[in-house]
């Protein structure tokens, strides 16, 4: 018996001093800790996750990550290293610079080159723990200027997404390209209609490999009859320019469509275009959009490839 209240004895110190070493943590090692889980979680995909640890402006939906880190060359799965440079603490809030190392991808998907992005974050210790309220890319933040963020611990991340909802449309729009947008108006519309994409001799790519600069953007929702417009992005962060880029789909007899066939013709490095689809919906329930196609040429080798299927809600 003796034995047995020994046993439970040194358990139970063991417990205490493992509860002990956690409550201990330094505020330094609590935010850089916070820091280190949300990169790792936006370089597996896990918006959600990384939306759950962080409070403020810079993302309003945990979409919006994937969109803001990707415009600055950081994709999904993209990050090898995270280094914490500086971790600089005051009261309740710390300023913490890390450097990623970022791998540099070819058109075909294969790892080329690595860069290195410096990200800088404010930390506020809250009723949640240590939690991200400003993330930037551009500048180094600074202690002296770091706001205290009112954090409700009661509030969760939809009530958030509603109370912002008359914002999230217009910024999700800003938060698409960090370049220049083009926009080129179809000069002649009889033309753009009878016009048809070569396929001939291309070279498949992943949908992956496209992914990374190709985005389509349908509306949450629509009405039986209403034009609805679903945008096409492309950001062009190569070294050469794209040419004779163009996208096409295949749509049901369900929906009426203006112009099956996207034309970009030549975008720029750096460069960033749109094409829109016009469509009308004739009945009520799901339109998909089927087979979405990628054809461009790039070095002189011309390219193509088929995104997921996009489906769009009919009210």
């Amino acid at each position: 018996m003796k034995y047995r209240y020994y046993v439970i004895l040194l358990l139970t110190l063991v417990i205490l001093v493992s509860i002990s070493g956690c409550a201990s943590k330094s505020p330094e090692e609590a935010a850089e800790t916070s820091v280190i889980s949300f990169l790792n979680a936006v370089n597996e995909g896990e918006n959600g996750v990384a939306f759950d640890m962080y409070r403020g402006k810079d993302f309003l939906v945990p979409a919006s990550i994937t969109m803001i880190f990707g415009n600055k060359g950081i994709e999904q799965g993209g990050v090898k290293g995270i280094t914490i440079v500086s971790n600089e603490v005051a009261g309740p809030v710390a300023i913490i610079k890390a450097e990623c190392s970022v791998s540099i991808l070819d058109l075909m998907g294969k790892e080329k080159d690595a860069k290195v992005v410096p990200i800088y974050f404010r930390v506020q210790d809250t009723d949640l723990g240590w939690i991200i309220t400003r993330v930037s890319f551009d500048y180094p933040l600074e202690i002296d200027d770091a706001e205290i963020v009112d954090v409700e611990v009661e509030k969760t991340p939809v009530d958030m997404i509603a109370d912002n909802a008359l914002l999230i449309g217009v910024v999700s729009f800003a938060m698409l390209g960090s370049g220049v947008y083009l926009d080129k108006k179809d000069n002649a519309k009889k033309k753009e209609k009878s016009r048809t994409i070569d396929v001939l001799n291309a070279t498949p790519l992943q949908k992956e490999v496209i992914m990374q600069y190709v985005k389509i953007m349908p509306p949450q929702q629509t009405t039986v009859g209403s034009k609805t417009a679903i945008d096409v992005w492309v950001k062009n962060s190569a070294q050469q320019p794209y040419r004779n880029f163009a996208v096409k789909a295949k749509f049901g007899n369900t929906v009426d469509v203006k112009t099956v066939n996207l034309f970009f013709e030549t975008i720029a490095p750096g460069e960033t275009a749109k094409r829109t689809w016009i469509i009308k919906p004739k009945v009520s329930g799901w339109v998909a959009i089927e087979e979405p196609t990628v054809v461009f040429e790039y070095a002189y080798t011309k390219y193509i490839g088929v995104l997921d299927p996009v489906w769009v809600q009919v009210q």
